[in-house]
């Protein structure tokens, strides 16, 4: 996509442009996840922001065991049945 520019209102508002907007996959009124990387602005969706948080989850665990919600519940349990 070739650069675009849009105006900024006194408010500091921006117009994110319709193609953009559709490339992005972002939704009007909806939530968006704002980065601020190297003086650039970069905007994604709060669901391209949850996908690239567990991508780069997998990364970091990958290999390792014992990490997941399913084993963190499984040792709750075990340890309140030894408690009682």
């Amino acid at each position: 996509m070739p650069s675009l520019s849009a105006n900024m209102s006194d408010t500091g508002r921006i117009t994110v442009p319709l193609g953009v907007r559709a490339a992005l996959g972002l939704e009007k009124g909806g939530p968006v996840v704002l980065d601020l990387v190297d003086g650039e602005l970069r905007i994604r969706s709060v669901a391209q922001a949850m996908a690239r948080a567990r991508a780069m989850t997998r990364e970091m665990t990958q290999g390792l065991t014992g990490l997941s919600v399913d084993d963190f519940l499984a040792d709750r349990r075990r340890d309140a049945k030894r408690e009682s």
